[in-house]
């Protein structure tokens, strides 16, 4: 692991820098801008911002400060490009979560190792479930064509470096391509629009689904989206069952069962339906979710077989607004 003038060696594989023009960085201070020098790099497809001190190392503490106000300005991973240190000094940084290269024997850079990981997988049978969940949001909510991992994370509860890989999948599956914005950013260009893009995603759609499972109660204040067959009803002509059906992402399915907030959870029956879902309702950042979109809605339904149940969701679908 070797730094340069304008490159950083990264497991093995040489990452170009080039300066960041003043232009972009507009949300940094002045006393910012003397402290540090800033790169744009690339690894495996996602665009990260290196920092690197123009004089002495600031404390892991001022790191941590500065990682967490870039990001939220940038919307990119920070790594910082530091001098050498002493032992005690990389163990701070490590314990603060500060992605840091320092010299070329030391780093902490767990992120670009799971993204290395990651890139070296085949490609992509089916939609991952943030690739599914920006596909509908595209498709439900708002168009995301021609915007940037970067843009689209500020309308998604996905991190960047989740979308980014969202979007490679949804490249590798054809259902899109990642087109050049400008000198250093990529944005995602669908192949199809509204029900022909739907229609050409169906082989690589999942249940959203992950399991169901059944309470007597759920104590807590939190409301939780209506789903399943209630759902359905909502939006059709089906008459409501007399179940509670409700969803909760996998994340706060631990939570509720680590809580203890579900009464008598069993997998058999009860007065509460609860499905396990592996994304967050699709809608915009700022909504609070009521009902589960209706395109998930009908992915999770695939598997009822009930002729009632069917031909309400071919309405939902129908009469979808693409």
């Amino acid at each position: 692991m070797m730094q340069t003038d304008k490159q950083v060696l990264i497991a093995g594989q040489t990452i170009n820098l080039t300066e960041r023009i003043p232009d972009n960085l507009n949300g940094t201070n002045v006393g910012e801008r003397m402290t540090f020098n800033f790169y744009d790099g690339s690894f495996h497809g996602v665009d990260m911002l290196f920092v690197a001190p123009k004089k002495d190392n600031p404390t892991p503490r001022n790191c941590q400060i500065y990682a967490s106000r870039f990001n939220r300005i940038f919307q990119e991973p920070v790594v910082f490009l530091l001098h050498p240190a002493p032992a005690y000094e990389r163990e701070r940084l490590m314990q603060k979560d500060i992605f840091f290269i320092m010299s070329d024997k030391f780093a902490n850079l767990p992120m670009l190792v799971v993204l290395q990981r990651i890139s070296n997988r085949k490609a992509a049978e089916r939609l991952s479930p943030v690739a599914q969940y920006l596909l509908l949001y595209h498709l439900q909510v708002s168009s995301l064509e021609g915007k940037s991992a970067k843009e689209i994370a500020a309308l998604v509860p996905y991190s960047y470096e989740s979308v980014a890989l969202g979007l490679t999948c949804i490249e590798d599956l054809g259902l899109g391509e990642k087109i050049q914005l400008d000198a250093k950013s990529k944005g995602i260009h669908f192949h199809k629009e509204g029900k022909e893009l739907w229609d050409k995603a169906q082989p690589f759609l999942m249940n959203p689904v992950e399991k169901t499972v059944f309470c007597d109660g759920l104590d807590g204040a939190d409301e939780y989206p209506v789903c399943g067959i209630n759902a359905l009803a909502h939006y059709s002509h089906l008459n409501p069952d007399s179940e509670r059906w409700i969803m909760a992402t996998v994340r706060e399915y631990r939570s509720l069962t680590k809580s203890g907030a579900m009464i008598n959870q069993n997998e058999f029956d009860g007065s509460i339906i609860l499905e396990v879902w592996k994304y967050p309702p699709v809608a915009s950042k700022e909504e609070r979710c009521e009902w589960v979109d209706k395109l998930s809605l009908a992915l999770s339904l695939q598997d009822d077989h009930d002729p009632r149940v069917e031909k309400e969701v071919e309405y939902i679908i129908d009469t979808m607004k693409w």
